[in-house]
Order: C-alpha cells, then structure tokens, then sequence
C-alpha cells in the first residue's frame, strides 16, 4: 500500500517517481549517518544490524508485522539506538498503533537530545532531533530547534536549507508521521 511519491527526500529534483520502498532505505541512511563518526561502542552489533537490515527489507515489501518483530529483537540488544526507535515508529504508524508511534519517537527523540548535549557541534545529530518533532507532528518545535541550531552554527550549509528539508520530509513521509489528533 505503498504512497507514490513525487520528490525524493532532501527535495532534489528526480526523474522517476519514488515509491516508499525506495525511500525507506534513504531514510535510514540519513538517520544512521549521524551515528557514525561516534565511537565503536555506540556501533550496533553484526547481528543487531543484520537485524535491522532485514527489518528494512520487510517494510520495504511492506510486511509492517515482521518489520516490527525484527525491530523489537534488535531494540532489546541495542536499546540506546534512536534509528531503530524510529524504525520502530515507522511499523507501528502503519499498524495504526498510534500511541505507541508516538512512544518509539519520543523515545528516539530523548536519546538524539542526549547525543547533542555530547555533540552540539554535530549538525548530523541536530538535524536528527529535527526530523524526529516532524514525525512527531511537532512541526513548530522542529522550525525552532533548527532556527536555532543555525544560529548557534551559521557556517553549517545544511542548516542554509533546513525549512526546505522539513518540507521534503513531511511531503515523502507523511505515512509515517504522527496523525493530528481529531476533535471529539
């Protein structure tokens, strides 16, 4: 039940239409780029990321059950991992489990702030805490927090296009975000 999508995330102009499944894998790069210059202890085991690896592929074909399985194994090894809490979101969004989206990424958003306050220099890790309010459906906190963090590092380029970004990121992913609340 995949979403047509009409720009890849990071709005860069494409000639074919994506589809979730090519777009997922994106994602998780980007989230996962942060990490990465961090220390071996915050890397994630062989099996723990064989794990995910295999979570992507089933929600890259759409198995959002297995895809949340493989993510709750990897998230009992690994619970310090903000990526695999995002993934875990993106399965329980598309199981309509709601709540406990929102759990996944308040959770990734607590362990990304943590991550800052280490590295506030990091504009990988702040971009995370960014991403993460937009899938929380906190639009506004995103705005501020990145409108802020340009301030505070004005030569960081990615910080020139960040509205852009949260843009791309509501528009490709909006299957992922955090519905409104309805009235009742």
């Amino acid at each position: 039940m995949g979403k047509g999508l009409t720009r890849p995330f990071l709005a860069q102009p494409t000639p074919t239409i994506m589809k979730t499944h090519h777009v997922l894998p994106l994602l998780f790069a980007i989230l996962a780029s942060a990490t990465i210059a961090r220390g071996a202890d915050t890397h994630p085991s062989p099996e723990t990321q064989e794990l995910a690896n295999q979570a992507n592929r089933a929600m890259a074909e759409e198995n959002w059950t297995e895809a949340r399985q493989l993510l709750e194994t990897a998230l009992e090894q690994t619970p310090d991992a903000p990526e695999l809490w995002i993934g875990s979101g993106f399965t329980l969004v598309r199981l309509d489990r709601i709540e406990e989206a929102r759990e996944s990424y308040e959770t990734a958003l607590a362990l990304y702030e943590k991550r800052v306050e280490e590295e506030p220099d990091n504009a990988g890790l702040v971009m995370n805490v960014g991403y993460t309010y937009v899938l929380l459906n906190r639009r506004d906190d995103a705005m501020a927090y990145l409108e802020a963090a340009a301030e505070h590092n004005p030569d960081e380029p990615v910080f020139e296009r960040f509205s852009a970004i949260v843009e791309g990121l509501e528009e490709n992913f909006s299957e992922f975000i955090i519905p409104e609340h309805e009235p009742e």
